[in-house]
């Protein structure tokens, strides 16, 4: 097994996912652009939670994650939730998460719902009851007029019995705030209060 492993590192070397590169997954460079923290914004009201100033390395990072199924930089995502999720306020023992659910395309081309996966690893109750009910465009080439109109109406929710506790939205990262809004209205829709939202990024200021 280790002689398999020292051939892979010989025909595909290892890179950073920050910088590209040769080295360890992640260099000590990048390391301190990711490097968590405790960032607070605000969307309409609601208290955002990040770990991370969004940078052209933390995009990287999040993308080897979401779009690469890189393990190496799901642990990185992980471990910027977790800090989050260890700093907050409220009692953890009556947090429930709520995951930004994928959507149907980005399931079908990544093979899993991302946040969600990684918050089987945070060891706090989540409950995916957040659902697309509706196609939207790719975000990432939208601005935040277009981001907005783009998400009224995305998602639904799952009517499941159960009591939640204080209800905390969390994603990878909060740029223009749309995302997090149209979950709140949604979870608001079907009489659930939204408590505060965590991600592990933040654009600073929001776009």
């Amino acid at each position: 097994m280790k002689f398999i492993e020292e051939l892979s590192q010989l025909v595909f070397p290892q890179r950073c996912i920050g910088c590209l590169n040769l080295g360890p997954s992640i260099c000590s460079q990048c390391r301190v652009a990711w490097h968590p923290h405790i960032y607070t914004t605000h969307v309409e009201g609601l208290v955002v939670t990040s770990a991370i100033l969004y940078s052209p390395i933390a995009a990287r990072i999040l993308v080897a994650a979401k779009e690469g199924n890189q393990r190496s930089a799901d642990n990185l995502v992980i471990d910027a939730l977790r800090h989050v999720v260890e700093n907050y306020r409220g009692d953890l023992k009556n947090l429930t998460l709520v995951p930004i659910p994928s959507s149907k395309n980005a399931l079908r081309k990544r093979g899993r719902n991302f946040i969600e996966s990684l918050c089987n690893e945070l060891n706090v109750s989540y409950s995916n009851i957040l659902f697309h009910q509706k196609r939207v465009k790719d975000q990432s080439g939208l601005n935040a007029m277009d981001r907005k109109q783009n998400l009224v109406g995305a998602f639904g929710v799952e009517n499941k019995a159960r009591t939640y506790g204080d209800i905390v939205l969390i994603d990878d990262v909060v740029t223009t705030g749309s995302t997090l809004r149209e979950a709140r209205r949604a979870l608001s829709a079907g009489g659930l209060q939204v408590s505060a939202a965590i991600t592990a990024c933040v654009a600073q200021p929001l776009r």
